[in-house]
Formats: structure tokens, sequence, C-alpha cells
């Protein structure tokens, strides 16, 4: 369990406790009794308390909610608790958050993200040279974006009589250059 704590703006001592674990497990599905072991995913056990002068007045569970948002008020708080805070205390309880996370990962857990990661970058760099290789075939000017909507709208009402139809799907200028931006990574 790890703990930080701070004066809040009314003098009062607050408090967060976090414990995060993630390992991977059997990611399991049950076909009318029969188990089908699909591969590993990844289980997370963790919770986050709040305390303020030793009293616990809030707990959260879900990772994806240890986040510091902003609220209407212009003060910052943890997505997950009741709990506000100035910007500075805001960077240093993020990094307490986002250190618990990682510390409470397994080595498998680290491999099967970064597995995920690098897929996730493949598939990106295949689109983009998917897209500069159409955009090479092309023999008129590319169209902008703006200049692209205008047409397949004109294009839709004509052949489409402006219901649901084909539209074709034409390279725009800043779809090859975010491509290439891609490739350049």
């Amino acid at each position: 369990m790890k703990t930080i704590t701070w004066t809040g703006s009314k003098g009062q001592t607050i408090e967060l406790r976090a414990r995060c674990t993630i390992t991977m497990q059997d990611d399991i599905a049950d076909a009318d009794g029969d188990l089908i072991i699909l591969g590993k995913k990844p289980s997370t056990d963790a919770n986050l308390e709040l305390y303020v002068d030793g009293e616990m007045i809030d707990s959260c569970w879900d990772i994806n909610f240890w986040t510091i948002i902003d609220t209407k008020s212009g003060i910052k708080k943890i997505w997950g608790l009741p709990v506000g805070m100035s910007d500075t205390q805001a960077e240093i309880v993020d990094k307490f958050l986002k250190n618990t996370i990682d510390s409470g990962k397994s080595t498998e857990a680290i491999a099967a993200e970064t597995a995920k990661e690098e897929a996730e970058k493949a598939e990106r760099k295949a689109e983009a040279q998917e897209v500069i290789s159409k955009a090479s075939k092309y023999t008129k000017p590319l169209m902008t974006d703006a200049q692209y909507k205008v047409w397949a709208k004109n294009y839709n009402d004509v052949n489409n009589e402006g219901g649901e139809g084909y539209v074709p799907d034409l390279v725009t200028v800043e779809q090859l250059e975010y491509a290439k931006k891609v490739l350049a990574e």
C-alpha cells in the first residue's frame, strides 16, 4: 500500500492510500458448459482510498478513474474521488497514481502491453503506407478535407440521389501529410 499526504485548503489532512496489482490471467469463454481459453488478458486488483483527518471518505477500485481532471470551479480533482486540489498538488498526485499503477504491473503484463502497442504501431504504419500508395496512383491533384467534403456531397447527390450509397473514399492532402508523419516516426 502506497500513501501520499498533504494539507488541504481548509487545514485538513488529506491522505490517499493506493494499491494496484496487474497480472495476466486466462481469458475463458463459457460455451454452454465448454470452457474455452481464448488467451491471456490483464486482470487488475486495485483500490484507492481517500482519508480526510483520518476518516475514510470514499474509495475507487477502477484505475481508469485514477486520473486528474479539471472541475467547473477551476480546481483539479481525481476523477473517481471527491477531492479537490491545486495545480501543483495535482501534478504530485498524478505522478503518485501513475507510479502506483506502473509499479503494480507484472513483467508478463508489461510485455503484453508492449506487444499490443507494437502491433498498433505496425498497423498504423501499414495504413499510412496504404494511403501513400493510393495517393501515388492519382493523376489529378489531391483535394483538401474541405474540398473532399463538398465533392463527396455533390457525388452522393448526383449518383445516390442524396440517399445512402457508394461514395469513393479519396485520399486528401491532410491524410497524405499525416501518413508521411506516421512513417517518419
